[in-house]
């Protein structure tokens, strides 16, 4: 849950086109329009390639661009995951990736990795997930990018099913 003061109220509306499915490769494309509070109005559009390799492997493409009334140009972001299935309800997943700016300062923001193992516990319906990650932010010309580890714990309800999913919560 993230709070933050003074509030930045936000509304928004998608379309979501899939097309194909996990199994053979799945094609979605996701429209946004939003107003935010800080950010005015504005667009997003989402991409995402998928598939599931011999029902152990997953992986995911993902990219966006962002473009609002108080942008500086278009903010883009894209991410590689992949995600692995192990009996007894646990899964690995590492993700790479890339986001940044075309009229900021720095266009290249941020580039790093993350990786998350997850396991049920105590019960079935009750995930733990310990996640690691590296990335190396600049925000201004005169700084130096430097190394900006980092490390987090989630968990994860199942209500209504029990069905594990391998994807992380803390991505």
């Amino acid at each position: 849950m993230r709070v933050t003061f003074p509030p930045d109220p936000y509304l928004k509306g998608s379309y979501v086109y899939d097309r194909g499915a996990s199994e053979r490769g799945l094609l979605s494309l996701r429209e946004t329009a939003f107003w935010q509070n800080t950010q005015g109005f504005g667009v997003t559009s989402r991409a995402d390639m998928e598939r599931i390799y011999n029902l152990r492997w997953f992986g995911r493409w993902t990219n966006s661009v962002t473009f609002s009334q108080k942008s500086r140009g278009v903010l883009g972001w894209s991410a590689f995951d992949l995600m692995r299935g192990f009996a007894t309800r646990r899964a690995i997943a590492l993700e790479l990736e890339v986001d940044g700016q075309t009229d900021a300062q720095v266009p290249l923001h941020n580039y790093g990795t993350k990786f998350a193992y997850r396991q049920a516990v105590l019960r079935k319906w009750l995930i733990m997930e310990v996640r690691t990650s590296v990335s190396w932010p600049k925000d201004l010309l005169q700084q130096d990018r430097r190394v900006s580890p980092g490390v987090g714990m989630g968990f994860e309800m199942l209500f209504g099913t029990d069905e594990f999913l391998a994807r992380p919560v803390t991505f």
